[in-house]
């Protein structure tokens, strides 16, 4: 603990510290009456983190610096994300609707009624689709593209074309929404 306390009460720790603030300030929607907050926020950020600590790996500012730059990154990340989702935030298991044998995502912010609408005609067009692009499709909803493409053992620009196939495909029917 007496460790800890040196850490965060450290010259360098402030410094940093107090120079995140001012980036953020202003610039990214964070105002002065943010600022301590913003210091609580990042103080126990490092606190938690500071188990992790190795003198032997890193230099102590070197730790503190990665911390408290991922931290403002983590707070930039979740401030965006908040405002790109403003009150339609949920679990992608609570977006899911059950369709015949396979489970589809819904928009939370339809009416049930478009939701089972939509995840009818999703299916309808995955039913349409040849059997690679339909193979290919149930894939990628639980694989990146280049995992896909590494145990299908063929290069991932091939598996891009097949994508730009599908996209059309649901393009043509509508679907829009689900790529």
């Amino acid at each position: 603990m007496v460790h800890d306390e040196k850490v965060v009460l450290d010259k360098f720790t402030k410094g940093i510290i107090r120079r995140k603030i001012k980036q953020l300030v202003g610039r990214t929607g964070f105002t002065r009456q943010d600022r301590e907050d913003l210091e609580q926020e990042l103080l126990l950020r490092l606190l938690q983190s500071l188990h992790l600590f190795d003198p032997d790996q890193a230099h102590q500012n070197v730790f503190v610096t990665t911390v408290i730059e991922r931290a403002v990154a983590m707070i930039l990340r979740e401030r965006l994300a908040k405002k790109r989702h403003n009150g339609g935030v949920q679990s992608l298991d609570h977006a899911r609707e059950k369709v015949g044998d396979s489970t589809e995502p819904v928009d939370p912010r339809r009416s049930h009624e478009e939701q089972i609408d939509l995840a009818t005609d999703l299916a309808e067009v995955l039913a349409r689709l040849p059997d690679d692009l339909r193979a290919l499709a149930e894939r990628l909803k639980a694989q990146s593209l280049s995992q896909a493409a590494r145990e299908m053992g063929i290069p991932r620009s091939t598996l891009q074309r097949q994508v730009q196939r599908l996209r059309r495909c649901f393009e043509d029917a509508g679907l829009r929404i689900y790529l």
